[in-house]
């Protein structure tokens, strides 16, 4: 593995993971919300993480370590336990579960910091190589 590799691995990490906060983020705010621009009750969305190709395998290089993407934002259609509010309009109800969102919000938060923690070693890593280089 390559210098700086790790580094990339991490921040398609840090990215993904953040665009998962984001998007639990939205569908905490709009798990009341029981119209839509569409006129529809909003629906929950997920994010589909795929590994992802490293900046060295696009330049035709095959490295093992991948790091991670998001494939898709997919909006989920069946309710759960625990859904949101019911509309003014029977039977219209969000399909948000605030504390499945919660799960997910953690879930992605201690992923992000792991990514982050990994990042800062390795730049550490790489900083005290530095070091030892300039003293040989």
């Amino acid at each position: 593995m390559g210098p700086m590799v790790s580094m990339d691995v991490s921040t398609s990490g840090l990215t993904a993971y953040r665009e998962m906060m984001d998007v639990v983020a939205s569908n905490i705010a709009n798990m009341y919300s029981t119209t839509t621009p569409a006129g529809t009750p909003y629906q929950e969305e997920a994010v589909v993480l795929q590994a992802g190709p490293t900046f060295a395998a696009t330049l035709g290089q095959v490295l093992q370590p991948q790091g991670v993407e998001v494939s898709a934002i997919v909006q989920l259609t069946q309710a759960g336990p625990g859904a949101g509010a019911t509309a003014a309009t029977a039977g219209q109800a969000t399909n948000v579960d605030l504390v499945a969102q919660m799960t997910q919000l953690i879930m992605a938060s201690r992923a992000y910091d792991a990514n982050a923690a990994a990042f800062a070693l390795e730049k550490s890593v790489e900083q005290r190589a530095l070091q030892l280089g300039q003293n040989a």
